[in-house]
């Protein structure tokens, strides 16, 4: 299997501390929505004559044989739910938002929602409790008509394409949107339908399906194209959306697992002539009201995008292309530098599974002001981007987001070779390979290094311990990051137990030295179902403008049903906001999966959850496993979380990490005893 143990070495450290914050039972609203609306309206709902037809092979006539009697309305709303997965009760409960707004002569809303057989039993009115894939026209309150298409493979670019054909050729209208939901990953694509081999929709995919539907109809684009899911809002999505659509609607960022608000198409109802871009404004503005009746807006994006503009955001990175193709080392590391100081967008203490996109406006302004050669490229961009993106909202934590977000590996190492699926991604292409060229060319004349006559310089004040390490003279100008770590020695074989992680500050000196400081309270983290304690993995941040503290907990997850198998732990993160009183502010559990996709956690309270520790060995190889065999039990909100503080007269080790463009590490540590 893929975890690892080890004892429970870290009970030396104190036991429960002063800062004890716990899930909020009634903040867990997963299927509130579903659970309130369907006993109010499962009654409601009726069935035309000769809707419910079922084939288990349905194909395009069956999808075909829903039709629409009235006139042309000006709006016809395809919503593509891939709820085969672990998101099911979410997709349930937007089928009852879809319902609040419902269809009128106005207004086509229609939904294709594959369900899985094992995540919710939740009944939609007359439909009950189906397995596989039911075709709606949703009306208002009620099932206007179904038909039940057996099980469908919505990861399929073929199905994508028949249901955006049969939605236009049944429900004529003026206009068009497509919103597409599930679990997302940017670039890579949406999925998986689970029960159809995990197959996922990649971004060539989602084109191919989009375009192919829209030649059968003879429709030239649709108005919209949303996607309800993780992590869409990228440069990459948009430019393949670009042909296809006039506006797109997508969050840079992890959307819990509610998503979009789907009652705010009832302002299609009217008749009154909403544009798309109206309707895109509204989308954004009700997710952020939903986000915040739900209690998870802290850290939530949405945009609105003009991809009738796009063009000007690609001259604009093509002209940065061209000036990163001839980069220097001093530009080479602003821009490195520069994406450190990025938001990023599902991130992870685990590079392996970090998605790698960080804000394009963000990335822009750092650069800018990190080096002047390129500040006129790096204006323009922003300035494209300004006019690209109609609207866009964000939480507290995502604050400085612009709208739209980029694929950028910190170094070649962590490059994922499917990206070369998407063709040339104008400008973008070409600064990738000129910033990890650079870093082949740096890898090969040496890279920074810590003094190690010197080591590393430490004190104690009243909130923790102040930690220096002085940069050899020769490579300060080519670092773009510096972190400290700590841990404790695990003396049976001696390695080394980290247990969190923080940015340090680097200081770079004229004459090629450099200085980096690190703090550390010397607190641990920990977390319990009530019954059992484990330390967990701390990657925490600090946000001086608003004082929050911003906390990415790494976790495996396994469900009941997996407890007898060699199935691997589900890769989990924690997300965590916390204001400066420590009280928890915001909390998601994430889920990665093995395409790489992200959503919320939808976890069995009889599942394990473990939390997982860096172990790194004395041959400088490392992984992540957990502390103990036991595990926590997944009842999530009402899991409590504890920053402990440790023990005086503990030993421990902390550590100063440098990286530089090229990708290369170097690290200088020591023990210490605690007073």
């Amino acid at each position: 299997m893929k975890f690892r143990t080890r004892p429970l070495l870290l009970a030396l450290i104190l036991g429960l501390g002063a800062v004890a914050c716990g899930g909020d039972p009634a903040s867990d609203d997963s299927g509130k929505i579903v659970e309130e609306t369907d006993e109010d309206r499962s009654g409601e709902a009726e069935t035309e004559a000769g809707a419910g037809a079922s084939d288990e092979s349905a194909g395009e006539e069956e999808i075909a044989s829903i039709t629409n009697d009235s006139e042309q309305a000006n709006w016809t709303v395809l919503v593509y739910v891939m709820g085969d997965n672990d998101l099911e009760p979410f997709a349930v409960g937007d089928i009852f938002e879809m319902a609040e707004a419902g269809s009128n002569e106005h207004l086509n809303i229609v939904s294709l929602i594959d369900r899985h057989p094992g995540y919710s039993d939740d009944e939609v009115g007359p439909l009950g409790n189906f397995e596989g894939t039911q075709l709606i026209h949703v009306g208002k309150d009620e099932v206007l008509q179904s038909v039940d298409l057996g099980e469908v493979n919505t990861g399929s670019a073929d199905e994508l394409a028949e249901f955006v054909t049969a939605g236009i050729r049944q429900f004529p209208a003026n206009r068009y949107a497509l919103i597409i939901w599930d679990h997302g990953a940017g670039w890579p694509g949406m999925g998986p339908d689970e029960t159809d081999g995990e197959d996922i929709l990649t971004l060539p995919e989602i084109s191919e399906g989009i375009a192919a539907g829209l030649d059968a109809t003879g429709v030239d684009r649709l108005d919209l194209i949303g996607f309800d899911a993780c992590l869409m809002g990228t440069f990459e999505v948009a430019h393949a959306m670009r042909d296809l659509a006039d506006v797109m609607v997508a969050s840079e960022e992890l959307e819990p697992g509610h998503g979009w608000d789907f009652s705010s198409l009832e302002i299609l109802r009217s008749g009154d002539d909403v544009t798309a871009t109206e309707l895109a404004t509204t989308i954004v503005d009700t997710y952020e009201a939903h986000a915040k009746d739900f209690g998870t807006a802290f850290d939530i994006t949405l945009s609105a995008v003009d991809l009738t503009k796009l063009g000007e955001l690609d001259s604009a990175l093509r002209e940065l292309g061209d000036v990163m193709e001839f980069a220097d080392n001093a530009l080479l590391a602003a821009l490195g530098s520069a994406r450190q100081d990025s938001l990023a967008f599902g991130d992870s203490p685990d590079p392996s599974l970090a998605t790698n996109a960080v804000d394009l406006g963000v990335l822009m302004t750092e650069l800018s002001e990190n080096n002047i050669s390129v500040r006129p490229e790096a204006d323009a961009v922003l300035g494209a981007l300004e006019t690209v993106v109609i609207h866009e909202i964000s939480g507290i934590a995502t604050s400085k987001a612009t709208g739209l977000s980029v694929y950028f590996p910190p170094s070649s190492d962590y490059f994922d070779g499917d990206y070369f699926d998407l063709g040339e991604v104008p400008g973008w292409s070409m600064v990738l390979n000129s910033y990890f060229d650079g870093g082949s060319r740096l890898a090969s004349t040496g890279t920074a290094a810590f003094d190690e006559e010197i080591g590393i310089e430490y004190f104690f004040d009243d909130s923790g311990i102040n930690v220096f390490g002085t940069v050899i003279e020769g490579g300060s100008n080519s670092i773009v990051s510096a972190e400290i770590l700590y841990g404790v020695i695990d003396d049976s074989d001696g390695s080394i137990i980290f247990i969190g992680e923080e940015p340090a500050d680097y200081t770079s000196y004229g004459d090629g030295t450099g200085e980096v400081y690190g703090f550390y309270d010397l607190t641990a983290l920990t977390l319990s179902d009530g019954i059992d304690t484990d330390y967990a993995y701390l990657d925490m941040e600090f946000d001086e403008e608003s004082g929050f503290l911003f906390f990415d907990v790494p976790l495996w997850y396994m469900p009941p049903e997996e407890f007898d198998t060699d199935d691997p732990y589900h890769d989990l993160l924690l997300a965590l906001t916390l204001d400066a009183e420590g009280n928890i502010v915001s909390e998601v559990y994430y889920e990665f999966t093995d395409d790489g996709m992200i959503g919320e956690l939808s976890a069995d309270p009889d599942g394990l959850i473990f939390p997982i520790v860096l172990n790194e060995y004395p041959d400088g190889t490392a992984e992540w496993l957990t502390l103990s065999e036991v595990g926590l039990y997944a009842d999530l909100p009402n899991l409590i979380y504890d920053l402990e503080p440790l023990d005086s007269g503990l030993e421990i080790y902390v550590e100063l990490v440098i990286t530089d463009y090229a990708g290369n590490v170097s690290a200088q540590g020591g023990f210490v005893t605690l007073p």
